[in-house]
């Protein structure tokens, strides 16, 4: 028998400071930590999850994470501005789902993080974001 996956669930990053991760990650994301038996934060983006455990970081470099937005690439870009965070211009990046406009910045341990949001005039944009189990 063959097995498919159907849906990412949770993503878990080990951080070497839970408590100031996950403020980057909350005021980045707007979601609320959770706080879970055994000492994990999960902050739920869309349908999905993002799970903070105390631990060594994944080697700088080696793991990126883009989450795609509502907003547009405009109001993201001021929004980051707002926040004082370090971040790279708007680049295009390949989607699951189609191309996107990202602007990538880095957490506290050094992963990157890419705020996106899908190119107008793309099926996926059309297909609608909330279809997806996004927002």
């Amino acid at each position: 028998m063959e097995v498919h996956s159907a849906l990412l669930d949770h993503v878990a990053l080990a951080v070497s400071d839970l408590a100031a991760s996950a403020r980057w990650w909350a005021q980045v994301t707007g979601a609320t930590p959770a706080h879970l038996p055994g000492g994990d934060v999960s902050l739920r983006v869309g349908g999905q999850a993002i799970r903070l455990r105390a631990g060594t970081p994944a080697p700088f470099g080696s793991v990126t994470v883009c989450l795609v937005t509502d907003a547009s690439i405009h109001d993201l870009y001021d929004r980051i501005e707002q926040l004082h965070l370090r971040h790279d211009e708007v680049a295009p990046v390949t989607g699951a789902a189609g191309p996107l406009q990202a602007i990538s910045l880095q957490d506290p341990d050094g992963y990157f993080v890419e705020l996106s949001t899908y190119i107008a005039d793309t099926a996926a944009a059309r297909a609608g974001f909330s279809a997806h189990g996004a927002g």
